[in-house]
């Protein structure tokens, strides 16, 4: 369990640093990406470990958990809210 432990963490981190470089608040995007990246690792996984039941094999949990846990990473970042001009309409 630590290489999953390291790469889900590293993921997560990754892609906050991404998010921080288009310009997200820096500390919600951090915590969000790390959340969301191990949210989408464990319901990646789930499945997987499924799969690996019915199928005997042993790689559809790692692959489909961290697949999972990008997604759940890019997933969870903040938003920017839209602010729109007030119309010139009448």
């Amino acid at each position: 369990m630590l290489m999953p432990a390291l790469s889900v963490t590293l993921i997560g981190i990754l892609v906050a640093a991404g998010g921080i470089v288009v310009r997200k608040p820096p500390r919600a995007t951090f915590v969000r990406a790390l959340v969301g990246a191990w949210l989408g690792f464990v319901a990646g996984a789930v499945p997987g470990l499924i799969a690996d039941v019915l199928s005997g094999s042993g790689a559809y949990v790692a692959v489909l958990g961290h697949v999972g846990a990008v997604a759940g990473a890019v997933v969870a970042l903040p938003r920017r809210s839209v602010v729109r001009a007030p119309s010139r309409e009448g």
